[in-house]
């Protein structure tokens, strides 16, 4: 019974540090269309030397659904960009409207909306915000 349980933690030893050397896996989306990413996930654009990855929400001061406010407010949103060999941050910022707005960078167009919209009474959580993008190249 004891080699059975000393030989059992070995092998729990020798596996638990190798299940750790992995890298996440990064989805891979194309280049037009329509994706989401949740906070610290990253995506790889299909055909193109470009990752993107949603680090976090740095301010969210929409006016929510079910309120009456003077100003729109505001949502913007840390994204990491990879392209070649080069990685940059970039603060994607939009107005406090439902629609999706533009930015630019070094040869593409991101377009983005963050979800949920917030609503009256109700708390959106860091991990349950959503990043709609859509990566496209400039002509």
């Amino acid at each position: 019974m004891r080699k059975y349980v000393l030989g059992l933690s070995v092998a729990i030893l020798v596996l638990v540090p190798l299940s750790g050397c992995t890298k996440p896996a990064v989805d891979e989306v194309s280049l037009d269309k329509q994706f989401t990413i949740s906070v610290g996930q990253s995506v790889s654009v299909k055909g193109e030397d470009l990752t993107i990855s949603f680090v976090e929400v740095v301010s969210d001061s929409r006016c929510p659904t079910g309120a009456t406010c003077i100003w729109a407010g505001e949502a913007s949103s840390l994204i990491e960009i990879t392209d070649s060999a080069s990685t940059y941050r970039k603060v994607l910022t939009e107005p406090g409207s439902s629609s999706p707005t533009k930015a630019d960078f070094t040869g593409y167009e991101v377009m983005f909306n963050l979800l949920p919209y917030p609503v009256l009474g109700k708390e959106t959580k860091a991990k349950d915000y959503l990043l709609q993008l859509i990566v496209s190249k400039t002509p």
